[in-house]
C-alpha cells in the first residue's frame, strides 16, 4: 500500500535511466523528490542529501515508471464476462472493482494506465480521486463509455451512436465529463454477441465525425480495430491509435504477407501509434508467431508501438502486466524499443510525455526501482523492489519464484 511521503527524498542508486529512446543511462546517479516531482537528476556526488529529508540508496537501477496502454478497470478478470459483471452488480462493488485493479498495477510498477472502456462515469470519478490525493493508483487517463453503432462492441455500457449529429454530441458529451481519449469500435468484438470482429461496423462518416470533434476538443482517439479493413478505416479517418491491429481478414485468416506490410507501411507514414495488446499468455484465435510477426513488421517499417494488455479481460489480471513486455521482445523488438514502448511512447501516444515516461527535473515522480540492468535483462521488470507514483511510495508484490520467461508460447493458441 501506498506510504506517507516526506516533503523530499533523495534516491541514490547504481544507475539512472532517464529515458530509452535513446536510452540515457546515469552509472552512480540520484534522483531527488520534492512534492511529488523530480527536482535532481544527476550524479549522486554531485546530490546535496542535506537538501531532503530522506535519503534512501536502494541499489539497483532508478527507471520511468510503466505505462499500460490499454486496461478495463471496471472489469473483474476472474469472470468468463466482465462486460455484464460491471453493469450488473452494485456501485460499491465496482468501484471496489476498480481500485482493486487500480492498486495491483501499482505495486506491479506501473503507474500510468490508459482505460478504453468501463461504465459511465465510474473510471473518470476514480481517476480524480487519484489525482486529489483521494485514493491511491497509478494516473489514469480515461476514456470512460466507448462509441459504437447501435448493439455494437460494448454496447452495454452506452455509447451507441448512428448519426453524425449523434457522434458529434457524444464526443462533446465526453470531453465536458472529463474523457482525456475518445475510444471508438470501428470493428465487432469477440465479447459482445451479434458482432463481428472481421467487418468494418462504425460508418465512415460517423469516424470522421467523431475524430474531428475529439481533435477539436483536444482529445485523441483510440480505435479498435480487429481486422484489416478495420485498420484501414481507422488510418484513412485519422486516428490516433489503433487498437489490437491485427490484419484480419473477412474470412479469418491472417492477411497475405504483402498486404500486411503495406498496411504497415500506411500506419508508419500516417504517424498512428499501433497497441497491438500482443501477450506472452493469453490465448487468441490467430497465433502467437503470426500476431508476433505482425508486430515485427510494424516495428521495422517504423510504426510506433506502444504497450497495452487489454488488461481485465478474462485470465489478464494487473498481474500480468510482464507478459506483454515478454511478447515484444519475442516478437522481435529490441529491448529498448521494448521499454520505450512502455514508457515514454505510451506518454507520447497520450499527449502527457512532459509528466511521465522518463525521469527530469519537472516531470512527475513516478518511477521504479529493480535489481540490476533491464537494458540488459527484462526480467528485472518483474521484480521491482521499490515503486513511486506522485512521490508516494508504494510496496512491490511479492512475486512468484517460477520463472514466466521459460514458457514457449507455441503451443498457446
Amino acid at each position: 500500500m501506498s506510504k506517507p511521503a516526506p516533503e523530499s527524498v533523495l534516491i541514490t542508486a547504481a544507475q539512472v535511466i532517464t529515458s530509452f529512446d535513446p536510452p540515457g543511462v546515469l552509472p552512480n546517479s540520484a534522483v531527488g523528490v520534492r512534492n511529488g516531482r523530480i527536482d535532481w537528476v544527476g550524479n549522486r556526488h554531485e546530490a546535496s542529501p542535506e537538501k531532503y529529508q530522506q535519503h534512501l540508496d536502494v541499489g539497483g537501477t532508478i527507471m520511468p515508471g510503466l505505462i499500460d496502454a490499454h486496461v478495463h478497470l471496471a472489469f473483474d478478470s476472474q469472470e468468463a464476462d466482465p462486460v455484464a459483471h460491471a453493469v450488473s452488480i452494485s456501485p460499491e462493488a465496482l468501484n471496489g472493482t476498480i481500485a482493486d485493479n487500480a492498486a495491483r498495477f501499482l505495486r506491479s510498477g506501473v503507474t500510468t494506465v490508459r482505460d478504453l472502456g468501463s461504465p459511465p462515469g465510474t473510471v473518470l470519478e476514480f481517476g480524480r480521486s487519484v489525482q486529489n490525493g483521494f485514493a491511491a493508483g497509478p494516473t489514469v487517463i480515461a476514456s470512460d463509455h466507448p462509441l459504437t453503432r447501435p448493439r455494437g462492441h460494448l454496447w452495454a455500457f452506452g455509447g451507441q451512436v448512428d448519426t453524425v449529429r449523434g457522434a458529434d454530441s457524444a464526443v462533446s458529451h465526453l470531453a465536458a465529463a472529463g474523457a482525456k481519449v475518445i475510444k471508438v469500435m470501428v470493428t465487432g468484438g469477440r465479447m459482445t454477441a451479434g458482432t463481428s470482429p472481421v467487418a468494418v461496423e462504425f460508418r465512415p462518416d460517423l469516424l470522421s465525425a467523431v475524430v474531428a470533434r475529439a481533435h477539436a476538443e483536444g482529445l485523441s482517439v483510440a480505435a479498435h480495430s480487429l481486422c484489416a479493413e478495420g485498420v484501414r478505416a481507422a488510418v484513412a479517418a485519422g486516428v490516433d491509435t489503433i487498437e489490437h491491429g491485427t490484419f484480419i481478414e473477412a474470412d479469418g485468416t491472417p492477411s497475405p504477407e504483402a498486404r500486411a506490410m503495406e498496411l504497415a507501411r500506411q500506419i508508419a507514414d500516417a504517424g498512428t501509434f499501433v497497441c497491438p495488446t500482443l501477450h506472452d499468455a493469453h490465448p487468441h484465435p490467430i497465433s502467437f508467431e503470426q500476431r508476433g510477426q505482425w508486430v515485427r513488421t510494424l516495428w521495422e517499417q517504423g510504426a510506433r508501438i506502444i504497450l497495452g494488455n487489454d488488461t481485465g479481460i478474462p485470465g489478464l489480471p494487473p498481474e500480468q502486466y510482464w507478459g506483454g513486455i515478454h511478447a515484444l521482445e519475442m516478437a522481435g523488438m529490441s529491448r529498448e524499443a521494448v521499454l520505450h514502448a512502455a514508457t515514454g511512447m505510451p506518454a507520447l501516444a497520450m499527449g502527457i510525455s512532459a509528466e511521465v515516461g522518463g525521469l527530469a527535473v519537472g516531470m512527475r515522480a513516478d518511477l521504479l526501482v529493480v535489481d540490476g540492468n533491464p537494458i540488459a535483462d527484462l526480467r528485472h521488470l518483474q521484480r521491482p523492489t521499490l515503486v513511486m507514483a506522485r512521490g508516494l511510495i508504494t510496496s512491490p508484490q511479492s512475486q512468484s519464484e517460477e520463472d514466466p520467461w521459460q514458457a514457449s508460447p507455441s503451443s498457446r493458441r
